[in-house]
């Protein structure tokens, strides 16, 4: 029997006993005010707060059959129950998420505080939660756009003061420190650390002088993301990051800091580092210069930026070390390239883009249960759009996304009429087609998108094959043509999202004609881009030429019917990883969603140099902008958006997804992709979901444990041929599970710790 299986077996016992002999209940966990879970650090705009909490389980099943909220102007009144500005009463209601604040009126630049206790199904009474304080900031304030967020000054408890954000976590400094220091025969320090990150450097440097000596001096600092040996490699090509910086210093033992020069600005939306912080840098290495000097390092700290991270709420290993590596690199390079407060990733720019900020905004959902960074960074997009068409729909998608994993409805009712012209409906053509390049790109219309550049571009994937690189780019030599197929694609997608957003914000007429719109276009192309002799789409319409793009796309947006799928895939198969990192995620999704899970792992486990494998061989740490500096000849090493498979892995590979908003229900279908074992942690609004699979030769064992006030769709995969199975659940046969297609399914798993063993009869 595997490791895994007896752990699995073990762990579910132990879940059992603790139920079995409990007989109080546990206080509320995981509370949250305005999506912040830690609200004592940041200013809220608002005088109505909405609090979240994850409700504990005592039993099989369990649930929130009532909540008590109390809110008061001390901490003091709390703990005595005795609350002076809130209190709830006893709420008869399961919902835990985005209670709306209901007692007297709150008031600006004031401090408050609040807690909850909670009614499980058998109704037996909690604990009251830990006390959490939140801070209304100028609620009053008129904003340059509807979500902006500023640097503010907070006093604390401890009456110091410290900058913050308005409604998002703040970024901090956080201390990592050398795997060697080491001196050199030329008598230079040379300091590695273990991973790349954007930051500054707390040297303490001890310099020892003879008397009559001078007793100060200036050496050269070396910073830089790739190594030859223990030197920083002063040429690495690309974007790679080598910088030298001059350092004035004093006799004896100090502690210095880099003065590294402002980020200045060069495009639209470029971001700088406020006056208050030191500025950052992504470097690895670091190399002081102190050749003629009796200098010694006595330590060093790297002093990394970013949003707070909990590194407990997730995880992913399995059987197949590489797919860890993966794993491991690209969850944190989404924590890394928060150091803006937000998904402005990569030191070049410094700025968002829609398509970029919506695959950081997955992986973050999939490594941290933080959602603050998200809603400020989709809102900032909504009204500063950027320049490749396909990005516009990216805001739309950022929407839906953000309402399935945090199941708060605002987010959709305030923002659904700005997302309209996103859509972009007004480039439509007699056809039933988009197009950027007739014409109807007007001021209007970009002015209606808030784009404020000279015209909209197609975009595919990213470098363009004009760039002359290697392969044509990271476009497949894709042919652009007035009616591009990637672009439709888009547009269907974002069609159907907001047919679903039109009936939550009770649009019934708009949702009822956006369906229809989205039906005649599913129709319209297949007749325009579907070649139906080779079984495959065109990139537009004037050429034949057939790119991964062309077929990825559709195949991932639901727009390849059944029937041609599978010619489709085989074609999409011939071409490996022909497409950029960007493309990458939507691949990967498509593949697994279409049953190719092995095809997918074997990209994700690739060792050519259009794979991830590829950023740990150069010696990366951070996911890179491009699969290589000869695929991009800028190709920076800290960029998220090629960061998918920290997303992609709980939620294709493990098979976690959410069906109903705020994780309330969940599907659990994983697809093992021939992985011997895995298990993977997810954190969810409404509490961390855990998985894992053990494959045997005549059994697959499924472990879940799923928080309370959440329920599930177990699937468990089973060869298409089988005809009898045995499917037991905590060592009890479930007789209603039933065979669909090539899983077996169990509706309706309650929450707690289950073991779910599928066994099959010797053919």
């Amino acid at each position: 029997m595997s490791k895994l299986r007896i752990f699995c077996w073990l762990w579910m016992l132990v879940g059992m006993a603790q139920a079995a002999t409990s007989d109080t209940l546990e206080a509320p966990t995981g509370l949250m005010t305005n999506l912040l879970t830690k609200p004592e650090k940041s200013v809220i705009t608002t005088l109505a707060p909405a609090f979240s909490w994850i409700v504990p389980m005592e039993e099989d099943n369990d649930y929130q059959t009532a909540y008590q909220v109390l809110v008061a102007s001390s901490p003091v009144a709390l703990e005595r129950n005795s609350p002076d500005v809130w209190d709830s009463g006893k709420i008869k209601d399961r919902n835990a998420l985005h209670v709306a604040y209901a007692g007297d009126p709150l008031k600006p630049h004031t401090t408050y505080y609040w807690k909850v206790r909670v009614w499980n199904r058998s109704g037996w009474i909690s604990e009251y939660s830990e006390i959490q304080q939140f801070n209304i900031g100028d609620a009053t304030r008129s904003k340059q756009w509807p979500g902006e967020s500023r640097w503010v000054r907070l006093d604390t408890a401890q009456g110091e003061g410290m900058w913050t954000f308005e409604d998002r976590p703040p970024i901090q400094y956080h201390p990592a420190y050398p795997v060697r220091v080491s001196r050199k025969s030329n008598g230079n320090w040379f300091v590695a650390f273990e991973r790349a990150g954007f930051a500054n450097v707390a040297l303490t440097l001890s310099w020892k002088t003879a008397p009559g000596d001078r007793k100060d001096t200036t050496l050269v600092v070396r910073i830089g993301e790739k190594n030859i040996g223990d030197s920083i490699d002063s040429k690495p090509g690309g974007g790679v990051i080598y910088q030298e910086y001059p350092l004035s210093i004093k006799a004896g033992t100090h502690t210095y800091y880099l003065d590294i020069p402002r980020f200045k600005a060069r495009y639209p939306h470029s971001q700088v580092m406020p006056e208050h912080m030191m500025e950052v840098i992504p470097f690895r290495f670091l190399e002081v210069a102190g050749s003629g000097l009796d200098l010694s390092v006595v330590s060093a700290e790297q002093l990394s930026l970013h949003v707070p991270f909990d590194e407990y709420a997730s995880y992913f290993v399995s059987s197949d070390t590489l797919l860890n590596q993966v794993y491991d690199l690209c969850r944190y390079s989404i924590i890394a390239n928060t150091f803006n407060g937000d998904y402005a990733a990569s030191q070049r720019e410094r700025m968002m883009y829609e398509a970029d900020a919506y695959i950081h905004q997955m992986g973050h959902y999939a490594v941290d249960r933080e959602f603050a960074t998200a809603r400020y960074s989709l809102e900032n997009m909504i009204y500063h759009a950027t320049w490749p068409t396909e990005w516009i729909s990216h805001s739309i998608m950022m929407v839906w996304m953000d309402f399935l994993h945090t199941g708060d409805t605002s987010v959709i009712r305030k923002n659904y009429d700005v997302l309209r012209p996103k859509m972009m409906n007004a480039l439509t053509m007699p056809n039933g087609l988009i197009s950027t390049t007739t014409g109807l790109v007007t001021e209007e219309f970009k002015k209606s998108i808030f784009f404020n550049g000279k015209t909209l571009q197609d975009i595919v994937d990213w470098s363009h094959s004009s760039e002359a690189l290697p392969e044509g780019g990271e476009t497949d030599g894709y042919v652009f043509t007035d009616y591009n197929t990637v672009v439709n694609a888009f547009h269907y997608h974002t069609l159907r999202l907001m047919e679903e957003m039109a009936r939550i914000a009770g649009k019934r007429r708009e949702a009822e004609q956006l369906r229809k719109r989205h039906t005649k276009l599913y129709t319209i192309f297949q007749r325009q881009f579907f070649d139906r002799e080779r079984g495959i789409y065109t990139d537009g319409i004037g050429t034949d030429h057939a790119s991964i793009h062309a077929n990825l796309y559709p195949l991932v947006f639901g727009l390849v019917p059944e029937k041609e799928k599978s010619r489709v895939l085989d074609y999409i198969k011939t071409k490996d990883m022909a497409c950029g990192v960007y493309s990458a995620n939507y691949l990967l999704e498509g593949l697994f969603d279409a049953g190719e899970g092995e095809y997918a792992l074997s990209l994700l486990t690739s060792k050519s140099d259009r794979s991830w494998y590829n950023m740990l061989r150069v010696g990366a740490t951070m996911t890179t902008e491009a699969w290589d500096n000869k695929y991009k000849n800028n190709n920076g090493w800290s960029h998220a958006w090629s960061s998918s498979p920290a997303h992609i892995l709980p939620r294709k590979l493990m098979g976690i997804t959410p069906t109903a908003p705020g994780f309330r229900r969940v599907c659990i279908q994983p697809r093992p992709a021939g992985l011997a074992w895995a298990k993977t942690k997810l954190p969810t609004i409404s509490g961390p979901i855990e998985v894992g699979f053990d494959q045997q030769q005549a059994d697959f064992i499924l472990t879940v444990s799923l928080p309370a006030n959440v329920e599930a769709d177990v699937y468990l995969p089973i060869p298409e041929n089988a005809k009898e199975f045995t499917l037991s659940q905590n060592g009890t046969v479930k007789k209603e599970a039933a065979k669909v297609g090539n899983y077996v399914l169990l509706k309706n798993v309650g929450a707690g710790k289950h073991a779910f063993k599928l066994s099959i009869p010797p053919m």
